[in-house]
C-alpha cells in the first residue's frame, strides 16, 4: 500500500509511514473508504442512466414541443436584432419629406436632399442625439461648394445653427411598430422606406410620352428617353393605404426627370403610375 500524504510504498501492517511519519489507516477503514468510493460511482452511474431513461421516455410529440420551443426562441432573438440591431434601430424610414437611415450608433438623415449624420442612443421611450456629433455627409459638402457656391466659413456656420437646433432639443420620444415596419418619432409616423416588393417592378410606358421608358428594380430607376437613359434611386414605403415612390440624393435635382416632370415623388397604384397627369402602365 501507498501513504496518503507522500505517495511513499509502505510495508503491509505498518502503522506509521516510514518516510513522513503519518499515521496509516487500518485495512478495515481503507476497505471502508474504497466501498465508499465505489458506491459514489455506482450512484452516479445509476443517475445518468436515469436521466438517459427519462429521455427515452419523451415521445415524439414532446421532443417536438422543445424543438419548437428552442426554435422560437431563437427567431425571436433575429428578430430584435434584425430591427434593434443590438444597441438602436435598424434599416431607412422616411414620411417622404425626411428620411433616416440607422445603422449602428449612427444616423444619417436626409432632408430635402442634404444630408448629415449624427451618433444617437436609445434611452426607454427616447432616442437621444449627440448634438457635438453631427457632421455633413461628404456629399452634402460637394453639394455645397459646387452647387452654391458656399466656402468653408459659410459651411460651418450652416453646421452651427444646425447643432444650436439639436441642443435645444437632442431627444424624441419614438415606438416602433414591427408588424407594420412604422416608426413613430414626436408623434410623426415614418415608414420602411426599402419595401420595394410593394412598389412598381419591371418597365413601364405611357401613349402620352412614346419615347420614354421607366424601368423600375430594386431601388434604382433607369429613365429612358429616346436613347438617353439615366439611373436615379428612389425609396418605396406603404403608410397602409397607398404605395409611394420617392426619389432622394442630390443629383435628383440636377436630372433630366426632375426638370421634365418637377417631382420627387408619386403614388403607385395596381401597376399604373400617375405623374404629372401622364399615366404610365406595366409593358
Amino acid at each position: 500500500m501507498f501513504c496518503g500524504n507522500c505517495g511513499t510504498q509502505v510495508p503491509e501492517g505498518a502503522s506509521t509511514c516510514p518516510n513522513c511519519g503519518a499515521a496509516m489507516a487500518p485495512k478495515s477503514q481503507a476497505q471502508q473508504m474504497n466501498q465508499a468510493l465505489q458506491n459514489a460511482g455506482q450512484n452516479l452511474n445509476a443517475a445518468g442512466t436515469k436521466a438517459k431513461d427519462a429521455v427515452k421516455k419523451l415521445d415524439n410529440k414532446q421532443l417536438g414541443m422543445i424543438g419548437a420551443g428552442i426554435v422560437a426562441v431563437i427567431v425571436v432573438i433575429f428578430i430584435l436584432k434584425a430591427i434593434f440591431g443590438g444597441s438602436g434601430l435598424k434599416g431607412t424610414y422616411t414620411n417622404g419629406y425626411t428620411t433616416m437611415t440607422f445603422e449602428g450608433s449612427k444616423i444619417t438623415f436626409n432632408m430635402m436632399g442634404v444630408e448629415f449624420t449624427a451618433k444617437y442612443k436609445v434611452k426607454k421611450d427616447k432616442i437621444v442625439l449627440d448634438p457635438k456629433s453631427i457632421a455633413f455627409t461628404q456629399e452634402a459638402l460637394d453639394y455645397f461648394e459646387d452647387e452654391l457656391d458656399m466656402d468653408e466659413d459659410d459651411i460651418q456656420d450652416e453646421l452651427d445653427d444646425l447643432v444650436d437646433d439639436m441642443e435645444d432639443d437632442p431627444s424624441a420620444s419614438y415606438k416602433y411598430d414591427k408588424k407594420k415596419k412604422v416608426l413613430t418619432m414626436d408623434g410623426i409616423e415614418y415608414y420602411y422606406a426599402e419595401n420595394y416588393k410593394v412598389g412598381p417592378n419591371g418597365t413601364y410606358v405611357s401613349d402620352d410620352a412614346e419615347d420614354v421608358t421607366l424601368t423600375f428594380k430594386n431601388g434604382e430607376l433607369t429613365y429612358d428617353n429616346d436613347g438617353d437613359d439615366e439611373t436615379l434611386s428612389y425609396y418605396c414605403y406603404d403608410d397602409g393605404h397607398d404605395v409611394y415612390v420617392v426619389f432622394y440624393g442630390l443629383e435628383f435635382e440636377d436630372s433630366e426627370f426632375y426638370h421634365t416632370y418637377y417631382t420627387s415623388n408619386f403614388e403607385f397604384d395596381d401597376d399604373e403610375i400617375e405623374i404629372n397627369d401622364i399615366t404610365f402602365e406595366k409593358e
